[in-house]
């Protein structure tokens, strides 16, 4: 069971190297890359605390949810 400061260093590094918005399974399948011995419920309780602390967001598109880190990620013309 990885610790949850290692999973929410690893979410960043692949959010950064990324700059783009991910959605959950593309975003477990980054991280796994990395280590694969994290599960997904371990990594939606790290990125549930960083969006708590504001060091990711989340954004809809209607219908899909993605994260994203606070500012970045390519936005359409209109977009929030």
């Amino acid at each position: 069971m990885a610790d949850v400061n290692e999973i929410r260093a690893l979410v960043t590094q692949v959010m950064e190297k990324k700059k783009k918005r991910l959605m959950m399974k593309d975003l477990y399948k980054a991280v796994t890359k990395i280590d694969d011995s994290i599960s997904k419920r371990e990594l939606k309780k790290a990125t549930t605390t960083m969006i708590q602390d504001q060091t990711l967001e989340y954004w809809s598109s209607g219908s899909t949810t993605y994260f994203a880190l606070p500012g970045a990620g390519p936005h359409a013309e209109g977009e929030d």
